[in-house]
């Protein structure tokens, strides 16, 4: 359970620091399987895969097929990690249940399980943005991103960058996600920003209206993390694909 101090953070902020959450032996699990699935040691066709761009630029990211294409460490995003057994068991670590029964209630499906990276002297910007939005196609939008830290995330290494409290702005795009250079230069001036600097196996709780970015690695080593979005197992897509959302904590709801 949230405590009192933290729920009022979480009301003004958008973002709360919940310290140390991986012991060492399940990071290094959590590690290896990630470094594994990059590498195609341990394959798995139900797993979304996309590399990093070659010159940083958000722009310049390709998406493909989602596809495993090749061994590297490079990729920058893995999707639908729910379909992995070790980072299904993290997803429903009992903190990340007792957090969602007290925000969302006790159903809670999931948006999805993502894993991004910043491999050693790469990493692509990612500008300022909202997780939320008509892009997502959902009849609400989650506000609950639980945020774990698989290295130590650093200035150096591209930790996420946020503007506390730019939650209560609302969603500045119908559309969500990136928002305009106007937007930007009213909203998130660095002098009222906060780097979420944090050592590896460490949690943050993000609100997903609040406004965050990160950076490139310019470090020898990668900036790896895992990266959950909760909701209300209510939620339903609206895009008529049919898509359904796996529920990790309670029942679905018809």
């Amino acid at each position: 359970m949230l405590t009192t101090a933290q729920r009022e953070q979480w009301e003004r902020d958008g973002y709360v620091m919940l310290g140390q959450v991986a012991d060492d032996a399940q990071l290094a699990a959590l590690q290896e399987r990630i470094d594994a699935l990059m590498l195609g040691t341990a394959p798995n066709e139900q797993i979304w895969f996309q590399l990093d761009s070659e010159s940083g630029e958000y722009g310049d990211l390709k998406f493909g097929s989602g596809r495993w294409e090749v061994p590297t460490l490079n990729y920058r995003k893995i999707e639908k990690l729910e379909r992995d057994p070790l980072f299904l068991a993290y997803i429903q670590h009992p903190l990340f249940r007792a957090i969602t029964r007290e925000l969302i209630g006790e159903n809670v499906s999931i948006y999805r399980a993502m894993f991004m990276n910043k491999p050693a002297r790469r990493g692509t910007h990612l500008p300022y943005h909202q997780d939320a939005g008509s892009q997502w196609s959902l009849d609400r939008d989650p506000y609950v991103t639980i945020w774990t830290a698989l290295d130590d995330a650093t200035i150096a290494n591209g930790c996420v960058q946020i503007i506390p409290g730019s939650h209560r702005l609302g969603l500045l795009s119908e559309r969500g996600h990136t928002i305009t250079p106007e937007q930007e230069a009213r909203y998130c001036r660095e002098e009222e920003s906060v780097y979420l600097e944090m050592k590896a196996g460490e949690v943050v709780l993000l609100h997903n209206l609040v406004l965050h970015r990160s950076g490139i690695n310019t470090t020898d080593q990668p900036r790896r993390a895992f990266s959950v979005v909760y909701m209300d197992a209510a939620t339903r897509d609206i895009s008529g694909r049919g898509i359904f959302y796996p529920v990790v904590f309670g029942k679905p709801v018809l």
